[in-house]
């Protein structure tokens, strides 16, 4: 049998040739080599031996160490170049605007302060379909009080939430300080209560350690939001490339961040809590507070990991999730995740981190067609863009899911009225005008 030059041996050492400082630590198997702490890395996974031929298994996540660069490497400095022209003449769906008004559960507007910021912020959403957004950037004191008041006429296309504010949280009174701003926003018209990733790998506690989302002080925050039944709109956690070290086995790197020696922008490899602590926390939190609403931003940032992600769902009922910044993570897999849509198509918001300054072909467009076409390997809505211009999400192009009409109502705007039910006119209204 002739064979082919694609074999395993020649790509290890081609892969071998590509990691400088490798060749010393390989192993003599043509099928792995050893990271610099000596564990083997498998240049292609095999099945558990003994697996019954067309069983079906999932590989598991590299050991963090596994990807550590050589002894003394330093990335080169030069920036990751554009991504290339698609050179295939492949079908593509006219789509410019959301097939239904959606509700954009995750957008950071922190200038609607004023009129003129709000008038500008709806004419880009009636420019690309979008039925209203909930901006994330309401704060507390003093700018939530004039988000509030400038956006009094605009209530049926914007949502204001709250900020969670953790400035102050090792000093006495901040839980009922907080808690305080919450029942005051919510009197005034906040629609729920927003949580950013500094929950769980920013604010310290005095000794050091990251402060948590299952913190005992935080517990009159989730109690409050449960008391006036609003929604906590939360992000802990964050890209799973994130917690590996900086070199050239992480796909992160490879798509443009940290390329200049020195930088560990966003690393929490060396300088941040363990994924595990993190998640862990969360789980507890969601199991402490049953009746508190939780929206887990960016797919929980599980989207690496469907099978987990779909047992956090069916674990905890007040969980929900939105998939702001994960449609170029999601996109990979486009069969998996649409029969994961398809199980959980009533636990899913429609979310992008977007913002005033986002352009309808790079970042919107993307979105609807993701969900609404089988479009396929176009490029993804990248939430980052490095300085030569590569998404920094990943060097990839992704597919559409083509969700049916049902299903893509419920991810566009059903699910999120269940939270925000004072927005249901808006959304029929609009509806109506659409024609149904």
């Amino acid at each position: 049998m002739r064979r082919s030059f694609s074999t395993p041996a020649l790509f290890a050492a081609v892969m071998l040739m590509l990691l400088p400082g490798r060749a010393a630590e390989a192993q003599q198997s043509s099928d792995t080599i050893r990271a610099r702490d000596g564990t083997p890395i498998p240049l292609i996974p095999k099945a558990p031996e003994g697996m019954a031929e067309g069983a079906v298994w999932i590989p598991p996540m590299p050991p963090l160490e596994a990807t550590l660069p050589a002894e003394g490497w330093e990335p080169p400095g030069y920036e990751q170049p554009p991504m290339p022209y698609i050179l295939l003449r492949l079908p593509r769906t006219n789509i410019t605007r959301a097939g239904y008004p959606a509700i954009d559960f995750h957008v950071h507007a922190g200038e609607l302060t004023t009129p003129e910021a709000y008038e500008s912020m709806i004419a880009l959403m009636d420019s690309i379909g979008m039925g209203a957004i909930i901006n994330l950037n309401g704060g507390t004191g003093a700018h939530l009080d004039s988000t509030l008041a400038a956006g009094e006429p605009h209530r049926d296309r914007v949502v204001n939430f709250v900020t969670l504010n953790l400035d102050g949280i090792n000093e006495p009174g901040w839980s009922e300080w907080m808690a305080g701003e919450m029942e005051r926003g919510f009197l005034a018209g906040a629609g729920g209560l927003k949580v950013a990733k500094s929950l769980g790998q920013g604010a310290r506690n005095p000794d050091g350690s990251f402060i948590q989302a299952d913190d005992p002080r935080l517990d009159a925050v989730w109690a409050m939001a449960a008391k006036y039944d609003m929604p906590v709109m939360i992000h802990t956690s964050d890209s799973v490339g994130r917690f590996y070290p900086i070199g050239p086995l992480n796909e992160r790197y490879e798509a443009g961040l940290w390329r200049h020696p020195g930088d560990t922008s966003g690393n929490l490899y060396a300088s941040g809590p363990p994924r595990e602590v993190i998640e862990v926390a969360r789980e507890r939190m969601l199991a402490k507070h049953p009746t508190t609403r939780f929206v887990l931003g960016h797919m929980a940032m599980l989207y690496y990991d469907p099978g987990r992600l779909g047992t956090l769902l069916d674990t905890y009922p007040n969980a929900d999730l939105e998939t702001s910044a994960a449609i170029q993570d999601l996109g990979r897999a486009p069969r998996l995740w649409r029969e994961f849509f398809l199980k959980y198509q009533d636990r899913i918001l429609f979310g992008t981190d977007g913002n005033r300054r986002r352009t309808i072909d790079d970042f919107w467009t993307p979105h609807w067609r993701f969900l609404e076409t089988f479009d396929e390997h176009f490029y993804h809505p990248a939430q980052v863009r490095t300085l030569g211009g590569s998404p920094g999400h990943g060097r990839y192009n992704i597919y559409g899911i083509g969700l049916p009409d049902d299903v893509l109502r419920k991810i566009y705007f059903e699910n999120a009225l269940r939270h925000l039910p004072h927005m249901r006119d808006s959304i029929e209204r609009q509806l109506a005008e659409r024609g149904g």
